[in-house]
């Protein structure tokens, strides 16, 4: 017993919920529903008086009008309904239902249309075709059981361009919106692969610090809590800016100097017109987080790392630079950078760019990215 009237009820509701690409689709079909009977009838008014045209054009706003009003509010629910919970024989039998009667009033209006005393010269009962040759001319007189039938089946073939369309533009909508939902769901599955990497090098700094000095452990391990704290909280944002990415890195950083002591030495250079540019959420650190395990920590002499953003053209380029030394040579599994890849595929397409350029003394890593005129943060 509440099926039916729950339908009725999402019925209603879908009448009143739109989206603008829709709105903008409808105006251009009013348009589109008016050039059409336009072109379809200048021939056989070619020779008529201009008034006549006027009338004409009158009465195919007032169609065009219930042609936007009927498909919205009887065609469009029962197709949202129907698509939404999957077409059967029953589905499809109603939604030929839903456009027989759309045709059917729409071809009323049409036919009655002549009956307002300004359309009355528009009434298309009697039509008489005029040769210019010909003093003569061919009348055509339709039954309104006639009439109102033609109409009908000229209107609800318009109808089922109408929903054709229409449904075609739903399910590429919900193609978009389930890649959106996949890209997302990969973004946030590359985004947690981080996690082991960073927890085991970062535990490595405190480690080796504890022996050292228990008070600055301490201090370090406040500091890996708050690290930890935004890194759990990094798959509620896929992006972040450079200038939190950079906040981020610091405490890392601190945490890192602490061990390293001077065979740390850092350079940073960023354009302060691009610290509000987006990055994926953790890039820059895992980037850093790279050039200190296989370039700095390895090696017992010191090691630099030079960080710099500058604007380009149409795009902004981040550049991580850092020293390679003789006990580099270990092997790396090269996660992080994949990671990084995938991520800026997905976020940017070919938009996107990584150039790596490696020698016996430096590696080098230069990023890319479309520069944002209206950053979201």
């Amino acid at each position: 017993m509440n099926k039916p009237s729950s339908i009725w009820q999402q019925h209603w509701r879908l009448c009143w919920q739109s989206s603008k690409p829709y709105r903008l689709g409808q105006a251009l079909t009013f348009v589109l529903y008016l050039l059409f009977y336009l072109i379809y009838t200048l021939p056989f008014l070619q020779d008529a008086e201009p008034q006549l045209l006027q009338l004409f054009f009158a009465r195919y706003l007032l169609e065009a009008t219930g042609f936007i009003v009927l498909s919205h509010f009887l065609v469009r629910p029962p197709l949202r309904i129907h698509y939404q919970r999957g077409f059967s024989l029953g589905g499809v039998l109603q939604l030929f239902g839903w456009l027989s009667l759309a045709a059917f009033l729409l071809a009323l209006i049409s036919t009655f249309a002549s009956a307002i005393p300004a359309l009355a010269e528009t009434n298309m009962q009697q039509v008489t075709l005029v040769n210019k040759d010909s003093v003569d001319g061919l009348q055509m007189q339709f039954s309104l059981t006639t009439l109102i039938t033609m109409l009908w089946l000229m209107h609800f073939s318009l109808f089922l361009f109408w929903s054709l369309v229409y449904l075609g533009w739903q399910m590429r909508q919900s193609r978009k919106a389930l890649e959106q939902e996949m890209q997302q769901a990969r973004l946030q599955q590359l985004t947690n692969q981080l996690s082991p990497h960073f927890l085991f090098n970062t535990l490595n700094s405190i480690r080796a610090l504890i022996f050292e000095d228990q008070h600055k452990a301490a201090d370090t391990l406040t500091q890996l809590s708050e690290l930890f704290r935004v890194h759990l909280q990094a798959h509620l944002r896929p992006t972040s800016s450079l200038q939190e990415e950079w906040q981020l890195c610091q405490t890392y950083l601190h945490i890192e100097q602490i061990r390293l002591e001077q065979r740390l030495q850092l350079t940073v250079n960023i354009d302060d017109s691009l610290w509000q540019q987006p990055l994926p959420t953790l890039m820059l650190l895992t980037l850093l987080e790279n050039a200190i395990k296989h370039g700095i920590s390895p090696n017992p002499e010191p090691g630099f790392i030079e960080l710099t953003a500058q604007k380009l053209d149409a795009s902004w380029q981040l550049s991580l630079r850092n020293s390679v030394g003789a006990q580099s040579n270990q092997s790396s599994t090269g996660t992080g950078l994949r990671n990084c890849r995938k991520r800026l595929q997905l976020m940017h397409g070919d938009k996107a760019r990584i150039e790596l350029e490696q020698s016996s003394t430096f590696f080098h890593l230069t990023l890319e990215l479309p520069y944002a005129t209206h950053p979201d943060r």
